[in-house]
């Protein structure tokens, strides 16, 4: 599977140094573009952006909001400090003192949190003059998987364990999934090591640990297709 392009230019709004993981928060139609795939082009800028469409069925609750947070682990920013891998957030994801990704869309069983959360923004990683950019991350509790578009294919890129669940009172419903341990599949670290040319990324190592906060409404929202 190839994710390779060449590195484009960026337009860097602030960058952040923590335990070796240097990470730049880039605007979405300067960042950089979506990667090919065997000749491929994928959608740049904006687009690299936009939730994947999502079906409406009526058993579930609509996303309509909030963020999923990382905090990236200590070991993984030193192996990449080590390889000289830097990361980069594609907006509107930001970076302070977790990676923030906003939540776009999707379905949920409010009782249980199964189903999927869409979320716009991405990641960069770069090494040597090449790149790879992960966008239209979703999160998918009924696979515990989380994927990303890849030079136009969706694949998984961490096996998501150990969430809590707790249930939180707003205006509209709000459910939170703290305490989740990102490990990279198999297809995750194969397709980076062989795209920056590395060999820094290895199965089930722990990326980090994120927390999901989804506010949901009951019914159909329009913009889910």
């Amino acid at each position: 599977m190839g994710l390779r392009h060449s590195c484009s230019r960026l337009s860097a709004i602030a960058v952040i140094v923590a335990a070796g993981l240097v990470v730049a928060a880039c605007g979405g139609s300067s960042g950089s573009s979506n990667i090919s795939s065997r000749g491929t082009p994928a959608a740049s800028g904006a687009n690299s952006s936009t939730p994947a469409t999502t079906k409406y069925v009526s058993a579930k609750a609509t996303v309509i909001g909030k963020s999923t947070a990382v905090v990236v682990s200590r070991v993984l920013s030193a192996a990449l400090k080590h390889a000289g891998v830097t990361v980069t957030i594609v907006a509107p994801a930001t970076a302070a003192r977790a990676l923030r990704f906003p939540v776009s869309g999707g379905q949920i069983a409010i009782k249980t949190l199964t189903g999927t959360v869409d979320h716009t923004g991405g990641l960069t990683f770069r090494h040597s003059g090449k790149s790879v950019t992960l966008t239209n991350l979703v999160i998918n509790t009924r696979t515990k998987q989380l994927t990303a578009i890849a030079g136009g294919q969706s694949i998984p890129i961490f096996d998501l364990n150990h969430a809590r669940t707790k249930h939180v009172g707003s205006r509209h419903g709000t459910v939170v999934a703290s305490n989740i341990k990102l490990n990279v599949t198999s297809q995750a670290a194969t397709a980076l090591n062989s795209d920056l040319g590395v060999a820094t990324f290895k199965t089930g190592m722990n990326f980090g640990i994120a927390r999901l906060v989804v506010a949901y409404a009951r019914g159909h929202r329009g913009g889910l297709g």
